[in-house]
């Protein structure tokens, strides 16, 4: 039944897709609204509504964007009732909000409680897309009570975390550290004033030039958005005004709203029933408008509308991987999901795919402000199960025709290419589904005019023997063949600018000693190296690795396997730690067989959670690394300095910062050699050592 009310759902509002965003999701009703930015991303966290005449609501999902006009669904359900371990009904899955701390993301959510009333639970997750498990084994975080829905979470500027709640009333409490318990009694805000008799349910905190604005659901049914603010996160509030009025056409008589400001514009969200007319103010989806802040810092008045946001943040790269899902608007069309992973062309993929299923004939997804400004000669579709047929259209559902996608039969999930006749500059693009019922993964466009071959990071490959340091690998290029890494998401985990500007995504990490780590790496993962093999024969092969354990990852050469599964143990302790955590190294070693000559080198992450800081290889089977155990973890520095070996910072003759070598002395021929073994180019370069003066080389091959 469910199934079925989705494809009602988009059949009803097919009529208005050709000029609408808004829902910005069409797969499900989703209900109120919690969006959040993640770096570069916006995700919006929602209900999953059954529809009907109630709040019947099974379990929590996400979408998210970079452009803040195409959307792409995450995920199927992220979190449900029957996850909390017995201490939530089915089907009473209300309001919700997300936040990252510490590298985890903890889930804020709506239960209906076994014990009776409502209450507010916690899940917490490695990624943003879930899933996510109970963080208090079967504990409410609070309630079980009547009055508490609807969460909202925040965390200060000097690093405190807030909570708030509650309908009639404004409940909150702060937060310990661990984000799962409140840090003190919970507190009740004086309704009496700074709410004009208004506030009703649904809080939404937001902190914005050192003013804190509390936005929320008001008055009678139906619900106005209204908010009001404060100089301090726990009050006292004035009250504001109106941001929503009530009698928008096709309001709810519920109203639930977020804001965000992200890449220099603002973005309010809230939810409506205008895409299902007479549903009684149930079948809720969620819908996005941009707006300017007055200059006084309060609010605009903001209205509903069809079109949404109008005008991207970037433009749709249309030459790397792009999921199906990610569109502007879809129709007749369904969402599922798998697990597992797949091999490609004897490359291991991520796995948890999301992909687009069951099309109806003439079903489509717009994707906007496709900037095909590079031309394209094919399109690379990735799908799995029967034949079919995808007309690829530009402008509009019948707009000028630039491929037809002749899609094959596989038992697999198989990449097929298809030419395109047709594409230039920024314009919105149509998948159309003319027959067939097969699964679609990805897409991406190919062009000869535009490729652009991957090359070493630093100008010439890494000889080997010799040292990789893991953060320098090679610049991406742009065409089939020619991507460098894949990181499951757009966000970066790290704290170091290192490779911001080629590698946004890439998860770096500053570490004791001036070393740069690639960390979060998780299943599926690659990162790839052009390497010069001074002559073919045996290897040994060391990693200076960082685990919780139960992490590997394989080694090819040119899609060879070298190293089938070079598994991570638990990172050694520092003398006199007596915590395990990500600042402690092991070393792990393993033989593999090479040929001499140039080729491409590159690790696949096979299990998740581990960092990786860099790989060495030695002449011989079994050989010896000339580097002590002893140096890897926490003690590195000491050591390092009894030792001789230091980081270097390596800059050009305009002082730009290129990178970090190891090296053994101050001796110039020993400064050199380690140059050369990081793979620098022939030119002159300013060396800076901790203890050392700054000296000028030139590295000459």
């Amino acid at each position: 039944m469910l199934g079925m009310k989705k494809v009602s759902l988009v059949l009803a509002v097919g009529a208005v897709a050709a000029f609408a965003d808004n829902p910005i999701i069409q797969t499900y009703y989703s209900p109120d609204p919690a969006p959040v930015v993640f770096g570069d991303t916006v995700c919006v966290y929602t209900g999953n509504d059954e529809g009907g005449t109630f709040f019947t609501m099974h379990g929590w999902r996400v979408s998210c964007t970079t452009d803040m006009v195409n959307w792409t669904d995450m995920n199927t359900l992220i979190l449900e009732a029957g996850d909390f371990n017995g201490n939530a009904k089915k089907n009473g899955d209300w309001a919700s909000q997300c936040i990252r701390r510490n590298d985890k993301y903890y889930y804020y959510v709506t239960v209906e409680s076994t014990m009776g009333g409502r209450a507010v639970n916690v899940a917490v997750s490695d990624t943003k897309e879930g899933p996510f498990k109970d963080a208090r084994n079967g504990k409410h975080l609070a309630g079980p009570n009547w009055d508490y829905i609807d969460p909202t979470v925040f965390i200060d500027d000097d690093g405190q975390a807030y909570l708030y709640w509650g309908n009639p009333k404004l409940y909150y409490c702060p937060l310990k550290e661990n984000m799962i318990e409140c840090d003190g009694d919970i507190k009740v805000t004086d309704m009496s004033k700074g709410f004009n008799g208004k506030y009703t349910e649904g809080p939404w905190i937001h902190k914005r030039n050192n003013k804190y604005y509390m936005i929320y659901a008001a008055g009678g049914i139906p619900e106005s958005i209204d908010y009001s603010w404060s100089d301090s996160p726990t009050g006292p509030w004035t009250y504001k005004g109106t941001i929503m009025p009530s009698n928008e056409p096709g309001s709810a008589f519920t109203v639930h709203s977020g804001l965000i400001d992200f890449k220099g514009h603002s973005y309010f969200f809230y939810h409506n029933q205008r895409r299902v007319p007479g549903a009684g103010g149930y079948s809720r989806t969620s819908a996005v408008e941009e707006f300017t802040w007055k200059e006084d810092g309060t609010l605009p008045t903001i209205r509903m509308t069809d079109e949404g946001v109008t005008k991207p943040v970037k433009n749709l790269d249309p030459y790397t991987r792009v999921e199906a899902e990610t569109k502007a608007w879809l129709e007749g069309i369904n969402l599922d999901k798998s697990g597992g992973y797949t091999i490609i062309k004897n490359i291991e993929t991520e796995g948890k795919r999301v992909y687009l299923t069951n099309m109806g004939k003439d079903s489509y997804t717009k994707v906007r402000f496709v900037d095909m400004s590079d031309g394209a000669d094919n399109i690379v579709v990735c799908t799995k199960g029967g034949s079919g047929k995808i007309e690829l259209h530009v402008g509009s559902a019948k707009g000028d025709l630039l491929s037809t996608i002749n899609v094959p039969a596989s038992d697999d999930w198989t990449e097929s290419s298809f030419e395109v006749t047709g594409a230039d500059g920024v314009q919105d693009i149509y998948f159309v589904f003319k027959e067939g019922n097969f699964k679609f993964d990805y897409w991406y466009f190919e062009s000869n005019a535009q490729a652009v071959p991957q090359e070493p990071f630093k100008g010439t490959p890494f000889a080997i023997p010799g040292t990789i340091q893991m953060e320098d690998f090679d610049k991406t290029g742009v065409g089939r063949g020619n991507k460098s890494f894949q990181d499951n998401d757009a966000e970066n985990h790290g704290d170091s600018e290192y490779r911001k500007d080629d590698a946004p995504s890439v998860d770096l990490y500053n570490k004791s000693g001036d070393r740069i780590v690639v960390g979060y790496i998780q299943k599926g993962e690659w990162l790839a190296y052009t390497v010069d093999i001074a002559e073919a024969g045996d290897y040994t092969m060391f990693a200076s690795v960082a685990s919780d354990g139960g992490s590997s990852f394989s080694m090819t050469l040119d899609s060879t396997v070298v190293a089938e599964t070079v598994e991570v143990p638990k990172a050694v302790k520092a003398e006199g730690d007596t915590t395990q955590n990500f600042d402690d190294y092991a070393k792990v070693s393993v033989n593999v067989t090479l040929p001499a000559g140039k080729h491409i080198l590159r690790m696949t992450a096979t299990n998740d959670w581990f960092d990786i800081d860099y790989v060495k290889f030695v002449k011989g089977k079994n050989a010896e690394d000339t580097i002590p155990q002893s140096l890897y973890g926490k003690t590195q520095l000491a050591n390092n300095a009894v030792a001789g070996i230091r980081s270097a910072q390596v800059f050009d003759m305009n002082g730009k910062y290129l990178g970090n070598v190891r090296v053994n002395s101050s001796a110039h021929d020993e400064m050199l050699q380690s140059l050369r073994s990081a793979g620098f180019t022939n030119g002159s370069y300013f060396i800076r050592v901790l203890g050392m003066k700054t000296l000028k080389l030139n590295a000459v091959k």
